[in-house]
């Protein structure tokens, strides 16, 4: 199975995951007896996968930097350029 195939399926339980933990654990015997600890575990883990995709979709990779950066820094060399040429004319 490919991993953004896993990664959907993830999104997908982790939203109804917390939910359906606090059912497993208010009502443990509507889980068949030898499925409850599989259940909580497999729960539990897929939003713990949720939450670290997350995280890695939140972190910019090394290297970029933001728009507003960039910008602001082309802006402060562009002004130092013209007060450089100012300073040079009047010498």
């Amino acid at each position: 199975m490919k991993r953004e195939d896993l990664v959907e399926q993830a999104r997908l339980a982790a939203k109804s995951a917390s939910h359906n933990l606090e059912v497993i654990s208010r009502n443990p015997d509507k889980m068949q007896p030898g499925k409850l600890y599989n259940g909580v575990v497999y729960l539990n883990n897929m939003i713990r996968l949720a939450e670290k995709e997350l995280e890695t979709k939140k972190d910019r990779r090394p290297g970029q930097s933001r728009l507003r950066s960039r910008l602001m820094s082309l802006l402060v060399s562009i002004v130092a350029d013209e007060q450089r040429k100012r300073k040079e004319r009047t010498t």
